[in-house]
């Protein structure tokens, strides 16, 4: 037993050792490997400060003039109109840029070509209202080169939203609708006040004593009061409904693009002088490996 004991405890001896020391070896392998890297990279470095002044020169290149883009965006409630067709008429718009045809892009929204031409990218997203869910608001963001041609495709997307004709007979139907009820609203009012009236001068108060002798007042003047309160309650949110949503579509609040652009020369240039830097190790290696690197290819 103790013998075999002893055996089972230099076995697992032996497993640890032979254990560090394979981690031992690859570490070793991983940092001598290191190193001869480091001393490529010292052997060519001219290689890599050409690289890395290229990327340098790339970048700066590639957020300047026409590659300068900036962000902005702006929130319209949607009044009529189903989510689904605002989401496919965006996206049809925008398939014109991604086909890079910025002609037809102008052409749909009605404006000069050329502020058409600086317009890289339009998308949204939307915004359901916790207190109405069936309240939308769409959020459009334009992505362009210039951003002094953003009030006039803010206006164009507004409009290509108005214009829409199907769009139009909804909201159309809708705000006669909204018309229609109001006037019935008025007429129930005016048939409340005058049954008031009536109730008013032909009835009186009435007081009556219970057997728990409470009193109970009965005022039959006020048999109306919920329906007419309700009546005014309908009547206030037509009248917002009509003053703030009597179009397809309504601005709700806009952000133009500031100054400085949605991608800047430092969001860039770290991604570049790290390709730049594998691409100059790389070569390095090849360099410094080329003769191996031939006589290997001359052997097949």
């Amino acid at each position: 037993m103790e013998k075999n004991r002893e055996q089972q405890e230099l076995d697992l001896l032996s497993l640890i050792r032979e254990t560090f020391n394979f981690l031992y070896n690859i570490l070793k392998r991983i940092a001598g490997f290191c190193g001869y890297l480091l001393r490529v990279s010292f052997r060519y470095y001219y290689l890599f400060l050409v690289f890395i002044l290229a990327a340098v020169a790339y970048s700066y290149y590639k957020t300047q003039g026409p590659f300068r883009i900036y962000d902005s965006r702006f929130t319209l409630s949607i009044n009529d109109g189903d989510n689904n067709l605002y989401s496919e008429m965006i996206a049809s718009l925008n398939r014109y840029l991604l086909d890079g045809d910025p002609g037809g892009f102008a052409s749909i929204l009605q404006i000069p070509q050329v502020e058409g031409g600086k317009v890289c990218n339009i998308g949204n997203r939307f915004i359901t209202e916790t207190q109405d869910s069936s309240a939308l608001r769409i959020v459009v963001a334009v992505i362009m080169n210039n951003p002094d041609v953003f009030p006039t495709i803010e206006k164009a997307l507004i409009d290509y939203f108005k214009n829409n004709d199907y769009l139009k007979s909804l909201n159309s139907a809708r705000v006669a609708a909204l018309k229609e009820r109001k006037k019935l609203l008025k007429k129930e009012l005016a048939e409340i006040d005058s049954l008031q009236k009536i109730e008013y001068f032909q009835k009186t108060n009435e007081v009556e004593v219970n057997l728990d002798k409470k009193l109970i007042l009965k005022t039959n003047k006020q048999m109306f009061y919920s329906d007419k309160l309700s009546i005014l309650e309908e009547k206030e949110a037509i009248a917002k409904e009509l003053a703030a949503r009597s179009e397809i579509v309504s601005l709700i609040s806009d952000f133009p693009p500031s100054t400085k652009p949605f991608v800047t020369m430092r969001d860039v240039i770290k991604g570049n002088i790290a390709i730049a830097f594998l691409l100059a190790l790389f070569l390095s290696l090849f360099l410094d490996n080329r003769k191996q690197i031939i006589d290997y290819i001359r052997q097949k």
